[in-house]
């Protein structure tokens, strides 16, 4: 695949990854296939799953078939209907690997898709046998799959560059160039009828009775155990006519890649049960002891549940092509596809960006901001890096005066580039990337839960009356996997904010208020003796002048490092969205409505510089503000009842040094 020297280190190294799992071992003068796991490549809503996939297609586009498919976009396809999309796309003629043929797969499709009389043995034989010698050439054949794979393709979307049109029109082009480029017309269906007597596992079976049981089965798959026959059956076919494709024919050794299926939004029932399933079958295969692994590279792309249910020793961690993780081992990456050391799976969590690669952005998007560090500073530290919503802001954000100062709160209340009639506003086009379809009771909800700093404390408000729609069952599955995914991205971190937000502005027949909710969120921490998470919701309701009061008095019982942690802790409250000031001049109106204990100890002037220069939608006109927290440690030093420490002072010098940033 070509390189991009634009692209960032995590789709560098996820595209590194794919290379690996794709390439053919030589093996004295043939090449062989490798087992290689499974690539999951995770990550929360908007980290660029889905253009990842797209970027990859573009690179393996006319290098190896490949297919990529959406499997948010029809939930109720089966897995035999999604194996035939697979085929069909994969069937696309690609230079050094020609047509790929799946005459086996198409002999099971064919049958289950007949008009049997299965009241009468004897005749239902002479129909499959008459109806596999009607299926001769390679266009009649592939007319199969044509009618499996059309509803399915036109549905999910297709890789190649051809518009979508009714799967009629384009099906009909397709199948013609595919056959027109074939290397042969002819593909016999009658000899691939044999592998149903074995299926590659040392059975005997009379074929044709295979098959008639495929048939009888299929009509009814309302039993579970049918319906994963069928798919059993349907899964050898399609892996072995791989197999077969990539060891037959002149141009065998000239195909040291293997096929590539790129499969996005992987979570959905379909995609958990398909993937599954292939997993069973390559693991079956495996301790068998058959070395013939089949020559298709998965890439899938999941928010985090498609790998909840998996046994953790049958996953393996890739943070990058270099350092791939067994179990708690380190191993090489070669050492995935050996038969001693097979990982079934391998994880790789796409990361958000960098502030270097923010940075990079601006300055590749030509942004003539000012101070294009500045503004990297202030676009990471509202998102955190989470990829959709930085790109949303620095597109907006290139449509202002660049002599103009940046305010947070007006970027997000500007409608986002492209809308129409000024809406949506970058904020709701935020919230709409990342919760989708989401509304109603389970929107209302995740207000309330998004104001709780820990899911433990969110779960404390189901004990509340009135405070969530859904109650615990709801929370549990729908509210917590969005929240708090576990992953430690960037995207619930921003979400969370932005909900917030919402909770702030309702008015009193939306639910529980801001106030309410964080009046009974402090509650419970003071129930738990949980000081910092009391002190944190107090200081979100506002209440200033009990938290400096609190904290000057633990400034005389802990340590300065304890005490440094508790203050940074309880200073990352949210506030309610406000009127913006000059920075510095909020926090003079702050510890003047505190009262005049607040206003005049440098404790309670310390908590309020550090809410505000802590908020991520503060302004840019932040250096002052800085300089005065500096000047605010340097005397919580002198009055430290053990004298001034290293603490103090090297938080003075780190607000110094940011200053430098900021206007």
């Amino acid at each position: 695949m070509p390189a991009d020297s634009s692209l960032t280190y995590g789709r560098k190294c996820t595209i590194d990854l794919v290379r690996m799992l794709m390439t053919r071992r030589e093996q004295g003068a043939v090449l062989r296939n490798q087992r290689f796991p499974i690539l999951v490549v995770e990550g929360f809503q908007g980290v660029g799953k889905t253009s990842l996939l797209s970027g990859l297609a573009v690179r393996l586009d006319q290098q190896v078939p490949y297919a990529q498919l959406d499997l948010e976009a029809n939930k109720q396809v089966s897995v035999p209907q999604l194996l035939s999309a697979l085929a069909f796309e994969l069937s696309r003629k690609c230079p050094r690997y020609g047509a790929l043929q799946f005459p086996r797969f198409i002999v099971g499709q064919l049958v289950m898709n007949l008009d049997l009389d299965l009241t009468d043995r004897t005749r239902a034989r002479r129909q499959v046998i008459a109806e596999l010698r009607r299926y001769r050439r390679f266009d009649d054949a592939i007319e199969v799959l044509q009618d499996m794979a059309g509803g399915v393709l036109d549905i999910m979307g297709r890789s190649f560059g051809l518009p979508i049109e009714p799967p009629d029109g384009l099906l009909r082009y397709t199948v013609k160039w595919i056959t027109d480029h074939a290397l042969g017309q002819q593909i016999v269906l009658g000899p691939f009828q044999e592998w149903y007597r074995h299926r590659d596992l040392g059975l005997s079976r009379d074929p044709i009775d295979v098959l008639i049981e495929l048939k009888s089965r299929a009509t009814h798959t309302e039993n579970e155990d049918n319906q994963q026959w069928i798919d059993d059956l349907f899964w050898s076919a399609f892996l072995a006519d791989l197999r077969a494709a990539f060891t037959g024919g002149r141009r065998a050794y000239e195909r040291s890649l293997n096929c590539v299926v790129l499969l996005d939004n992987a979570d959905t029932d379909l995609g958990r049960r398909f993937l599954h399933q292939l997993d069973r079958a390559r693991s079956e295969r495996a301790v068998s002891e058959q070395d013939d692994a089949d020559p298709m590279t998965v890439v899938a792309t999941s928010r985090g549940a498609l790998l909840a249910d998996v046994p953790h020793a049958h996953v393996a961690e890739a943070p990058d092509p270099e350092q791939v993780t067994v179990g708690s081992e380190q191993v090489p990456p070669g050492q995935l596809a050996h038969p001693t050391g097979w990982s079934r799976w391998l994880r790789h969590r796409l990361p958000d960006l960098t502030e270097d690669e923010v940075g990079r952005t601006i300055t590749d998007r030509a942004l003539l901001w000012g101070d294009n560090r500045r503004l990297a500073r202030l676009v990471y530290q509202l998102t955190g890096g989470h990829p959709a919503s930085t790109r949303l802001m620095l597109d907006t954000v290139a449509r202002l005066d660049p002599q103009k100062w940046i305010e947070p709160e007006a970027i997000l209340g500007l409608a986002r580039p492209g809308a129409v009639n000024q809406q949506p506003t970058v904020e709701a086009d935020m919230l709409s990337r990342m919760l989708g379809d989401i509304a109603g009771p389970t929107l209302r909800d995740l207000e309330v839960c998004a104001a709780a700093r820990e899911k433990d404390h969110a779960l404390a408000l189901l004990g509340h009356e009135g405070m969530l729609v859904g109650g615990q069952a709801n929370y549990g599955e729908d509210l917590e996997p969005i929240l708090w995914p576990g992953d430690g991205s960037a995207g619930p971190v921003l979400l969370r904010r932005l909900l917030r937000r919402c909770l702030a502005r309702r008015n009193g027949a939306d639910g529980p208020s801001w106030s309410r909710v964080y009046a009974k969120l402090r509650h419970t921490c003071r129930a738990d003796g949980d000081e910092a998470g009391e002190l944190y919701y107090a200081l979100a309701e506002g209440e200033l002048e009990f938290v400096a009061r609190r904290l000057r008095k633990r400034l005389d019982e802990l340590d300065s490092t304890t005490w440094e942690r508790l203050l940074t802790s309880v200073t990352a409250a949210p506030h309610e969205p406000r009127h913006q000031q000059v920075p510095i001049d909020e926090v003079g109106s702050l510890v003047s409505a505190a009262g005049p204990d607040t206003a005049g100890s440098p404790v309670g002037q310390l908590v309020a510089a550090l809410w505000i220069a802590a908020d991520p939608f503060t302004d840019s006109r932040r250096r002052t503000l800085h300089f005065q927290i500096a000047v605010d440690y340097a005397a919580v030093s002198r009055i430290f009842p053990r004298g001034p420490h290293a603490v103090f002072l090297e938080a003075e010098r780190r607000h110094r040094r940011e200053a430098e940033w900021w206007d």
